[in-house]
């Protein structure tokens, strides 16, 4: 609940945007301040030093400022406010990770020939504007991009396009790459066919379950454990994968700090309460998510979603009460319950927060960092660990996670997680800064694309195993139940007599299977290959024995392929598509040589 209040859970995986999109770096500064805003100024003094390189090529503060401003303009548009705390790193961090692409594809590009004459960059800015252009507010009419406006600003010779004529000159050449990787992408005929049966092909059928049998399983030998892995391997295929051992330390603050900030928030509490406007307290003093909203939180709550402390102060409130400050982490959060909106569910409570932050002195921080250096320095002789363990700090593990990913537990710290793609093993991190802690990584395991090993698996194994042993105590039954439907008992008499549940599907597919049989795909396949009236059966599913009768086939009518048929194929290539992007930037990432600098304007290492 408190981590929603700080950044807003729900959008923490959606700003997470897929890699195999490439967002191309923006120029979004330089063009409000060529329409006369005055915002390309503030970009402009921030301008000099590289954040970074791309196999020798630098990543540059305005154009990383440019491409953050144009996530922060779409995050705004999709919330309608600006990204704070953990939603803010996180669109930096997914900034930063597609300017490594962008450079790496046209890196690529350019090792293949491909260009932009100049032809191609004029058409290109008439008919397809950079998403800077389109969104920019002189160019929208009613929220809309409006493209009378655009062409207007074209044919205006007082406007210099020159560095929008540069960022479509990157930008055809990714896209001309894209399209010559994309166009060896074909579909068959036989594909073609298979996706629309497995789509439109029909069954009903009478279903009866023979669940595994359950007892304590006691001790499984090594044995019996490899031959369910090697049985079950394909259920273990996932990315590339890393493993980290994280260091998190508590920022410090002195007891006046927190007393000074603790102070503000109890004064803005009685201001409110004597009858100040607390959206405008708000605006002018939170620092926490939609301040200039209101510090109105943009969805409403159920009374259980609220826990521990901030339950005692947020769930006796009436409607218009503000609650006493309370401490949560680096901040103090004062809250008030607001009237519900056509939005609220009934019973449910929906609130305002003011965010008081408590800032920590210069001299204290700074000689936090200093430790935090020298235990890297130590970690990177020693181990993590044990660095830790000298200074009477612990670590811990977050376990396996698709390289590239974000873990949870590393939500507060999403550069650690972006660090460890091109680390290596037993690699050691900088130091990185989060809102309430101090952070530190060491990369402890990694390893390619493909079938996990066992070690990493071992739980899932060990409950394949149990599961195993709890089907085959089961084949008794099964088999009776086998012989009484070959005898001609009608599959509603056999069923219950050997305690199976039987239940009917009705209308089921291949591509959307009734869930009660989703888990049996070895059921699945053979309902489709009997006749109608026919049993099948004994079939061994991981969680059980099944059978079934088959009551209707029904096959699609193939004359509705000629309609479909655009649409599967769509269908069936944007999937190949999204994979092979995937598998190939995935490939120039790991191959690349990166560096980020980013950290070292704040806290050199």
């Amino acid at each position: 609940m408190l981590k929603y209040l700080r950044m807003g859970n729900k959008r923490t995986k959606v700003i997470w945007w897929s890699l195999i999109i490439i967002t191309v770096a923006t120029f979004l500064g330089g063009f409000v301040f060529l329409l006369g805003s005055g915002l390309g100024s503030g970009f402009q003094a921030a301008a000099g030093g590289a954040l970074g390189t791309v196999n020798g090529k630098q990543i540059g503060r305005t154009e990383f400022l440019n491409s953050l401003e144009e996530q922060r303009a779409s995050y705004r548009r999709e919330y309608g406010s600006d990204p704070v705390e953990r939603d803010l790193r996180m669109l930096e961090v997914q900034t930063w990770r597609s300017l490594v692409l962008q450079h790496l594809m046209l890196e690529k590009a350019k090792e293949l020939g491909l260009d932009a004459t100049d032809r191609e960059v004029v058409l290109g800015l008439q008919m397809s504007p950079p998403a800077a252009l389109a969104n920019a507010p002189v160019f929208q009419t009613n929220g809309q991009f409006d493209y009378q406006k655009y062409q207007a600003a074209l044919r205006d010779p007082n406007n210099n396009w020159s560095q929008f004529e540069d960022m479509m000159r990157e930008q055809i050449p990714i896209r001309k790459l894209q399209e010559r990787l994309l166009v060896s992408l074909k579909v068959s005929e036989g594909e073609i066919a298979e996706a629309f049966h497995d789509r439109f092909d029909r069954v009903d059928a009478t279903i009866a379950m023979l669940p595994w049998v359950s007892t304590a399983q006691g001790e499984i030998p090594d044995a019996e454990l490899e031959r369910v892995y090697q049985a079950n391997k394909s259920r273990f295929m996932s990315g590339a994968r890393t493993e980290l051992e994280v260091l998190q330390v508590p920022k410090k603050f002195t007891d006046a700090e927190t007393k000074a900030a603790r102070d503000q928030a109890e004064s803005l509490v009685r201001r409110a309460r004597a009858g100040e406007d607390f959206a405008q307290l708000a605006s002018d003093y939170s620092e926490g998510p939609g301040a200039d909203e209101g510090g109105v939180v943009k969805r409403s709550f159920r009374p259980d979603e609220f826990e521990g402390e901030i339950a005692s102060h947020i769930v006796p409130l009436q409607i218009n009460q503000i609650a006493d400050a309370f401490q949560d982490q680096t901040r103090f959060v004062i809250v008030k319950r607001m009237p519900p909106d056509s939005a609220t569910a009934p019973g449910n409570i929906r609130i305002a927060q003011i965010v008081v932050r408590i800032r920590a002195d210069a001299e204290l921080a700074a000689q936090q960092l200093e430790d935090l250096k020298k235990t890297v320095a130590r970690a990177r002789r020693e181990g993590l660990g044990r660095a830790a363990a000298a200074a009477g700090l612990a670590t811990f593990n977050t376990g396996p996670f698709e390289t590239g990913s974000v873990p949870p537990a590393l939500y507060a710290a999403p550069e650690a997680a972006e660090w460890a793609v091109n680390a290596k093993q037993n690699e050691v991190s900088t130091v990185f800064i989060s809102d309430d802690q101090f952070v530190i990584a060491q990369v402890t395991r990694q390893r390619a694309a493909g079938v996990a090993p066992r070690t990493e698996v071992t739980a899932q194994v060990r409950q394949l195993a149990e599961l195993d042993r709890g089907v085959g105590l089961a084949k008794g039954r099964a088999d009776t139940l086998a012989r009484m439907l070959a005898a001609g008992t009608p599959i509603e008499q056999a069923a219950p007599t050997v305690g199976a549940t039987l239940f009917t599907v009705a209308g089921t597919s291949r591509d959307a299977p009734d869930q009660r049989i989703s888990g049996a795909p070895e059921l699945i396949g053979a309902l489709f290959r009997t006749p109608a009236g026919k049993t099948v059966g004994p079939v061994r599913a991981v969680n059980g024995w099944y059978f079934a009768r088959v009551d209707r086939s029904a096959p699609a009518d193939t004359s509705m392929l000629v309609g479909l048929k655009g649409q599967i194929v769509s269908e069936i290539l944007e999937r190949r598509q999204r994979s092979f992007l995937s598998a190939f930037l995935t490939d120039l990432r790991s191959d690349a040589k990166v560096k980020d600098l980013r950290g070292q304007y704040t806290n050199a290492n």
